[in-house]
């Protein structure tokens, strides 16, 4: 029976959870997710967690964050006072509206505090253990 190995293209079900059971996302109940082993489009804890596996064959797997989102960067992390941030609104959202990188918008969260607003650039998830429940669908290529 083939088995995943790096470079097969496979389709898979997964879903990924946070250590609490919060289910970050899922293809369950859509279509399988196609993936080419080794190519870097997805987290590199699932690619790793695939290899090996065959068609059918289902797994759980605990994803260290290196391997997930990455770690935290305590230096993504700017903080404004509500002072600083009155010229470009004020408010989170029109903070939002005007924070761009390099010509393009980027991902971001803004945590308003009494003090000021927090802009994170970090990954949602960075620093995060995420818990990966694999079903393998279909070995395309081995």
């Amino acid at each position: 029976m083939p088995t995943v190995k790096y470079g097969s293209t496979v389709q898979v079900h997964y879903t990924a959870l946070r250590k609490n059971g919060e289910v970050v996302e899922s293809t369950a109940g859509g279509d399988p997710l196609r993936i080419t082993v080794g190519a870097g489009k997805v987290m590199r804890g699932l690619e790793e967690a695939l290899e090996g596996m065959s068609a059918g064959e289902s797994k759980r797997v605990t994803v260290p964050p290196d391997k997930a989102y990455g770690r935290r960067d305590p230096s993504a992390v700017s903080r404004f006072s509500r002072d600083s941030a009155a010229p470009i609104g004020g408010s989170a959202t029109e903070m939002q509206h005007e924070v761009v990188n390099q010509g393009t918008t980027a991902e971001f969260s803004i945590v308003t505090t009494d003090r000021g607003m927090n802009l994170d650039r970090n990954p949602h998830l960075a620093g995060e253990e995420i818990v990966l429940q694999i079903d393998v669908v279909e070995i395309e290529n081995t």
